[in-house]
């Protein structure tokens, strides 16, 4: 075991990791009024992880059964051609510069608008890699997602 180190030390270390992400509320930085991480990391069968090219990181799953996989929502938004700071035409959501994961608000979007780029996203992922990302944060009033 390592040297212990002071709980202070530990949150501060975890706090600037997070701000570096746009993760911390900041005034003076625009991708820190996010959904936060918006999908979850998707769990697939090895089957489907084996499919993905070499470079998609793969990680073992909660289940550690051998069977399952679990996969980076962020390389699968990346590698589906949405790249950070991507937005639809004349919405005012986007996804941060930092965190591909993350959806921030750049001033004034809707949930609509939330809801719409979370499922382009849903979409071109599902379309490039036959994967259904989830939402992380639970979707009171919407429709249930279509993908």
């Amino acid at each position: 075991m390592g040297a212990q180190v002071a709980l202070a030390d530990v949150r501060n270390s975890v706090l600037k990791l997070r701000a570096r992400k746009g993760m911390v509320l900041d005034v003076n930085d625009p991708d820190s009024v996010s959904c936060g991480s918006f999908f979850t990391n998707p769990i697939v069968s090895d089957r489907v992880a084996r499919a993905l090219p070499n470079d998609a990181p793969k990680y073992e799953s909660e289940e550690d059964d051998g069977l399952t996989v679990k996969l980076s929502a962020a390389w699968l938004i990346e590698n589906a051609g949405i790249e950070k700071g991507f937005r639809l035409a004349g919405s005012k959501a986007a996804i941060s510069s930092k965190h591909s994961l993350a959806i921030v608000n750049t001033g004034g979007a809707s949930a609509e608008e939330i809801i719409q780029l979370a499922e382009f996203v849903q979409t071109r992922v599902a379309n490039k890699f036959g994967i259904n990302l989830v939402p992380e944060p639970n979707l009171i009033g919407f429709e249930a997602n279509k993908n």
